[in-house]
């Protein structure tokens, strides 16, 4: 079950693909692999947000270094 957790992907939603880009290289420099993806709009209830994702076993972590960069998180899911 651990594994399992290990390999789910979670998204961080934080807004335009400007603060998505800055997220991962903040998240990046902190050794923790990410990717940039657009959010689906279901999500966001607003429309066009991008996000990094992320391992989900690293949730903390990454809410953590991403408040601590001053990025705001404006949402997030867990992934298949």
């Amino acid at each position: 079950m651990g594994n399992e957790t290990a390999r789910k992907s979670c998204l961080a939603v934080v807004g335009s693909l400007t603060q998505a880009m800055q997220a991962q290289r903040v998240l990046t420099a902190a050794a923790v692999l990410c990717h940039v993806e657009k959010a689906d709009s279901a999500v966001t209830r607003r429309g066009c947000a991008y996000g990094v994702s992320f391992p989900c076993a690293q949730e903390a972590a990454v809410r953590r270094i991403l408040r601590e960069a001053g990025i705001r998180v404006r949402g997030g899911t867990g992934g298949g």
